[in-house]
């Protein structure tokens, strides 16, 4: 399907109705420009904004999970909009007056690139399985033995660290990981409590969505763009005049929500993530939030028409 701006008529200012099934943790990343958020929040009070959602990247996991490759970008939407309302946030039929387009991108983290290493990776491995069988040639353990044990302790330690840093930039951890890294004085082993729980959320599958929000009237004002395509959470503009330079859109926010898979599935996980960031959207958090919520058996969120096109004209 072609991925377009979604219209999102007489939703509902109202949150999902949730039966909750079990609790588990929602893990928030939220990041917004300080000039934005003067503006905002005035006197700490969000000042009412119009947007319209567009449809970013599914990013799918390895596991088979129907629950959230069936999800489609319609569903998510009919969750998210009226958490935003929490903000202030409001959905507008007018595409080309929207103070915001909403990037939305969702999926899976990944913990296997199904066993296959970089060629940079392979060189260093075969490295040292030479440097391995000639220490050991003179020794009476079997050097092929000991060199393939370390070779899949080794590629299995690299692969975790490969998946990890992956999945800190995907979900945003990469900063507060760094923080909490340099508190190694904290713990014993070197990593503090915070430390190690988003480490271990790291190298599992969890579910997120991310939000990226573009100021869309600064693009149409100083773009003067004949094209505007996003994909991936990534805009890209060209200019309908050959003199003119366009600088590539940066989000005023964006936020990044995650809860783990395993236990979950995404159509009942996704309204629990989107109850927590709900406080967040448009913010700038110095940390990962952490919270507890409920994940309900069932989530419903009354919406009026739809419409689906293909971008402004």
């Amino acid at each position: 399907m072609k991925s377009g701006i979604l219209l999102i008529a007489g939703v509902a200012l109202l949150p999902p109705a949730m039966h909750a099934d079990h609790s588990d943790f929602v893990v928030v990343n939220a990041t917004a420009s300080k000039a934005y958020t003067q503006q905002k929040f005035v006197n700490g009070v969000p000042k009412p904004e119009t947007y319209v959602f567009y449809e970013g990247k599914y990013f799918g996991g390895v596991t088979k999970d129907s629950s959230v490759a069936h999800a489609s970008f319609m569903d998510i939407a009919k969750v998210l909009a009226p958490n935003l309302v929490k903000q202030n946030y409001y959905p507008t039929r007018d595409v080309r007056g929207a103070d915001l387009l909403i990037v939305v991108n969702w999926g899976t983290t990944i913990t296997d690139f199904g066993g296959k290493s970089d060629p940079e990776t392979q060189f260093q491995l075969q490295q040292e399985q030479s440097d391995i069988q000639n220490y050991n040639s003179g020794g009476t353990s079997d050097p092929s033995q000991i060199t393939m044990d370390l070779m899949v302790d080794q590629g299995n330690a690299m692969s975790a660290q490969k998946y990890a840093e992956y999945n800190a930039g995907l979900l945003g951890y990469t900063n507060s990981l760094n923080k909490e890294m340099s508190m190694q004085w904290a713990s014993p082993d070197g990593l503090n409590a915070e430390a190690e729980s988003h480490m271990s959320d790291l190298i599992e599958e969890r579910y997120f969505v991310i939000l990226m929000a573009y100021d869309y009237q600064k693009i149409l004002r100083d773009g003067r763009a004949s094209e505007v395509q996003l994909g991936g959470g990534k805009m890209h503009v060209q200019s309908a005049r050959e003199d003119v330079t366009v600088t590539q859109p940066r989000p005023v926010w964006s936020v990044r929500m995650n809860i783990r898979a395993d236990g979950n599935n995404f159509t009942e996980a996704l309204p629990a993530m989107s109850k927590v960031a709900a406080n967040y959207f448009g913010k700038q958090l110095d940390d990962l939030r952490t919270e507890e919520t409920d994940v309900g058996s069932n989530a419903n969120v009354e919406i009026g028409p739809v419409k689906v096109t293909d971008g402004p004209k």
